[in-house]
């Protein structure tokens, strides 16, 4: 007898299913695998015709398979549903720019249609504009010395003040050089030749003069 063990899914691209279990996917498991092995067992082995006992029952063959087939039309359609939202998650990411784009063109063209400032804006959830409110003199000047109180506290200045602080003190600044250690191929002065240095002695030595002993006579 025919049953639902071949599924085809609707014009619009839907999933092909075979015994239950979608084409392309993973293998039923768990409840899903039992219930499609069951509907096959029961398709080979209860002859056409016959009748089967449940709870005091009495249900054919193909009533059998139906009650079964309807706990896989459920696994099916969450398949679909799966297959659907991927699908779109797909389509809305790689559109997203150009969705994006084309809700800010559309905004615009709205904000300009109906003015900025047209309260009707709150409809189509785009926040009318009010301005900034014009400020009190009394607010002006109580702003302004916030302001300030604010930079000093943050230790900030702005260029004029930067300017202003410029070290006058006395200064003393050290320099060191580092003179680089004479090379191989500098050229040291040349010592005097030794026997030049024993002439020079010879001369000094010569030139100091002897001593003469003295020679006191006495006559008697």
């Amino acid at each position: 007898m025919s049953t639902n063990n071949v599924n085809s899914g609707s014009g619009s691209g839907g999933a092909v299913t075979t015994g239950g279990a979608q084409m392309g996917a993973a293998a039923p498991r768990g409840l899903r695998q039992e219930v499609s092995q069951l509907i096959a067992g029961i398709q080979a082995v209860i002859p056409d015709g016959s009748s089967v006992t449940i709870g005091g029952l009495a249900m054919a063959k193909a009533d059998l398979v139906n009650e079964l087939s309807q706990i896989s039309a459920v696994y099916q359609a969450i398949d679909a549903g799966v297959l659907a939202a991927k699908g779109a998650r797909s389509r809305l990411k790689s559109g997203f720019s150009g969705f994006h784009k084309t809700y800010v063109g559309i905004k615009d063209a709205m904000i300009a249609f109906l003015g900025r400032g047209n309260p009707q804006l709150a409809q189509l959830g785009i926040k009318a504009s009010t301005g900034s409110k014009p400020l009190t003199p009394a607010q002006t000047v109580v702003k302004a010395e916030k302001a300030k109180k604010t930079r000093a506290l943050r230790h900030t200045m702005g260029k004029v003040q930067k300017a202003a602080v410029q070290y006058t003190g006395a200064l003393e600044v050290a320099v060191k050089e580092t003179v680089p250690a004479a090379t191989a191929n500098d050229t040291a002065p040349a010592a005097a030749p030794p026997a030049a240095a024993e002439a020079q002695d010879t001369v000094v030595a010569k030139s100091t003069p002897a001593e003469t002993p003295v020679t006191t006579s006495h006559t008697q």
